[in-house]
């Protein structure tokens, strides 16, 4: 019972084509159902007009006075075809009856006309036989189905039965060992389709507006990891060499505002002539750097041990 148990949770979690399968080949067996009471009804009509063809016959037979001996087997023969066929409703009887008298008319006209009604009689049993063909091919294509359908579930039963053969070892052991396998094949595959998709949309990205949009999402994406992976590791950022972009722009902006203080200084020293000296370019840092530039210069001198 557990090994029936563990079979099935595969067979839906692990393959889980297997149950559609299956689905597959119970609609195929519900068509084969249909179809064989499509050739039962088919085979009823087929034995309806052999009844109303044998009963014709006898009524015909039975028309002649003083039979010969061969007209009295005739009759004795067609009367096991109506005791195998079964007698016909009174209607059809009665249709018969009508086209053998015409049959059998001296009046050309009647016979002429009972010719055209025993016509439509034959059209009606090559309609049978055709119709009989067609389900015939139809019921075989469907057994044929049936058999690729079954094989195919017997080739995923055995395959499972292996799986659940190697879960069960070492006293179920197995299982964690497979599941790991199964774990890294889908990560494996996951990661190369989202690699493949990374480098072409990568490669479109700046000469296809909507390719750009799309990796900005996959910008997203991966900012939304980095922060996640800070939050858990808050030293991994420093490890691997790399910066906050607020501590980044914040160092940015300092620099920024000295390099404009110097270039500045040196511009007003070539135009006036001037030489400024190191406590000149002090005192105008003092004057054009802010609160928090300050602030961080001093860190720096602090880390550094300037002054010390």
């Amino acid at each position: 019972m557990k090994n029936r148990l563990i079979f099935i949770i595969l067979l839906a979690f692990l393959s889980g084509c297997a149950f559609s399968n299956v689905d597959k080949i119970d609609a195929t067996k519900n068509k084969i159902v249909n179809t064989e009471k499509q050739l039962s009804k088919n085979t009823d009509e087929k034995m309806l007009e052999i009844a109303v063809l044998a009963s014709g016959t006898d009524y015909s037979l039975k028309k002649v006075t003083n039979p010969p001996v061969e007209v009295k087997t005739a009759i004795d023969i067609n009367g096991r075809v109506i005791n195998i066929a079964g007698n016909p409703n009174l209607d059809e009887l009665n249709k018969i009856k009508q086209i053998i008298d015409l049959l059998n008319s001296e009046v050309s006209k009647e016979h002429v006309r009972g010719e055209k009604l025993l016509s439509d009689k034959d059209s009606e049993i090559i309609g049978l036989q055709q119709q009989r063909v067609e389900i015939q091919n139809k019921y075989e294509g469907q057994i044929d189905t049936l058999k690729v359908q079954a094989t195919e579930v017997a080739k995923k039963a055995d395959k499972l039965q292996g799986v659940v053969n190697e879960v069960n070892s070492w006293f179920g052991l197995g299982g964690i060992v497979y599941g790991a396998k199964r774990f890294v094949s889908t990560a494996l595959v996951a990661i190369i389709i989202f690699g493949v998709l990374f480098v072409a949309l990568r490669f479109f990205a700046a000469m296809n507006p909507i390719a750009g949009a799309i990796f900005s999402i996959f910008e997203h994406f991966a900012s939304y990891a980095i922060s996640l992976i800070k939050g858990i590791f808050p030293n991994s950022l420093s490890f691997s060499n790399h910066i906050e972009l607020p501590i980044f722009n914040r160092y940015k902006n300092t620099l920024d505002n000295v390099v404009d203080t110097l270039y500045e200084l040196q511009k007003l020293q070539k135009s006036g002539g001037k030489q400024y000296t190191l406590d000149d370019v002090f005192n105008e840092l003092d004057k054009n750097l802010n609160d928090p530039d300050k602030k961080l210069i001093d860190e720096l001198k602090s880390v550094n041990k300037y002054g010390t």
